[in-house]
């Protein structure tokens, strides 16, 4: 034993054959763009289902508290209603937010194609071929 990897322990040739060379491990997936975003999107959608869920069990949690500590039966009721109300609010304005923001995302990829897409930077009063060749 040298402590030389390459070289055989022994003499009968058995460690060459036990090393073979293998491919160079390929990087992992990573994934694609439109992927990302799509999970983007499955990730912020299911965050406002909970959160709407969350809100309205908290006040469902409150409205039943105040009836214990009040000896009523009305602040259950009003306490959910009002919860759902801002539950429903706050949904709304997030995915509002979110259109409005995946909706400027596109405009500027447009933007971004036509600006780099030749044809597009042509005047279009200008003839095709300027050399009048017919």
């Amino acid at each position: 034993m040298t402590g030389d990897h390459d070289a055989p322990s022994s003499n009968t040739g058995r460690a060459d054959k036990s090393r073979q060379k293998l491919p160079a491990a390929a990087p992992p997936a990573l994934p694609s763009d439109p992927e990302r975003r799509e999970r983007s999107d499955a990730a912020r959608y299911a965050g406002v289902g909970l959160q709407f869920a969350i809100t309205i069990l908290v006040c469902l949690w409150l409205g039943n508290w105040l009836d214990r500590k009040f000896g009523t039966s009305k602040f259950v009721f009003l306490a959910v209603f009002l919860g759902a109300g801002a539950a429903f609010y706050s949904m709304y304005r997030q995915l509002m937010g979110n259109l409005e923001r995946d909706e400027e995302a596109k405009r500027a990829r447009k933007r971004a194609a036509a600006e780099s897409s030749p044809a597009e930077r042509r005047d279009p009063r200008e003839p095709l071929d300027p050399g009048g060749s017919a």
